[in-house]
């Protein structure tokens, strides 16, 4: 067989590696519907990414090697190449955040020290299950921005709708690829539901504590009525975001579950053409 048509035979990934390049240097501080609260809601959230998404990378990479199936092999290269852009693009946001006097290098650095300190006290399957379930967090987050328009159209500036977007339309591309990567290794439900725990726990802990840190060091820790849009915003009984989450995050310790079982092809179809990404 030629060299050529065995190129042809492989497979290719189940989902593409876009290349962005966005500058905020025009973002307003406060770019969520000119709310304090929910904004620095966002960038606490995007003060993860930076080290957390290479924390995936890093923990995928390390069981690369005992991955045999071609067409999750392809998978975990697009899977990498795609975090790889978030960390960079949530590196750039720092930018807009520094204008504004909001220091999110400073957060991002304490979790770099988080994850190293994981990375020293857990082994390569256990990492990979903290990937999981943090894959699993990400990957309803984004769900819900994709179906809330009711949310997303309170980002104001163009460039922070299109990052988060393309970012919500990502997570879901590859949100079972970590998974499929646990299980080919042999992880069993166990590791990976205690891991959803303890995960669980040190993610809402870290919200929490760098959510008063921007509110505070913002001169916005008594802003009553931005905690009152705020809390209502993630929390309400009917509508919060927060609230929607807990059945997809309950159905993660379900014994059989895949992260598949939450079906988002059409609505990542949707957005990649309002987006106007050609694939």
């Amino acid at each position: 067989m030629s060299t050529t048509a065995t190129a042809n035979s492989l497979p290719s990934a189940s989902f593409p590696v876009r290349r962005m390049d966005f500058s905020f240097a025009e973002t307003k501080k406060y770019w969520w519907s000119d709310e304090p609260f929910m904004t620095q809601f966002m960038n606490n959230l995007s003060s993860l990414f930076p080290h957390g998404e290479m924390f995936f990378v890093n923990s995928v990479r390390a069981v690369r090697d005992r991955i045999t199936d071609p067409q999750l092999k392809k998978d975990i290269s697009a899977f990498i190449g795609q975090e790889a852009m978030h960390s960079k693009e949530h590196a750039t946001y720092n930018e807009y955040a520094a204008a504004h006097g909001i220091d999110l290098e400073k957060l991002d650095l304490r979790i770099k020290v988080l994850l190293e300190w994981v990375t020293k006290v857990t082994t390569k399957k256990q990492r990979l299950a903290a990937t999981c379930a943090l894959e699993h967090f990400t990957a309803t987050m984004a769900e819900q921005l994709l179906k809330r328009e009711d949310l997303t159209t309170q980002i104001d500036d163009p460039k922070m709708y299109q990052l988060w977007m393309w970012h919500a339309i990502e997570e879901n591309e590859h949100k079972a690829v970590c998974y499929d990567a646990y299980q080919a290794i042999g992880g069993g439900y166990f590791t990976r539901t205690i891991s959803m725990m303890i995960t669980t726990v040190i993610f809402l802990s870290v919200l929490g504590w760098f959510q008063l840190h921007l509110l505070r060091k913002d001169g916005q820790l008594f802003n009553g009525r931005a905690w009152k849009r705020g809390l209502t915003t993630l929390f309400s009984p009917r509508n919060g975001f927060f609230t929607k989450l807990i059945g997809p995050y309950l159905d993660y310790y379900r014994p059989g579950f895949h992260p598949f079982d939450h079906e988002t092809k059409a609505l990542e179809q949707t957005w990649r053409q309002r987006l106007g990404f050609s694939n």
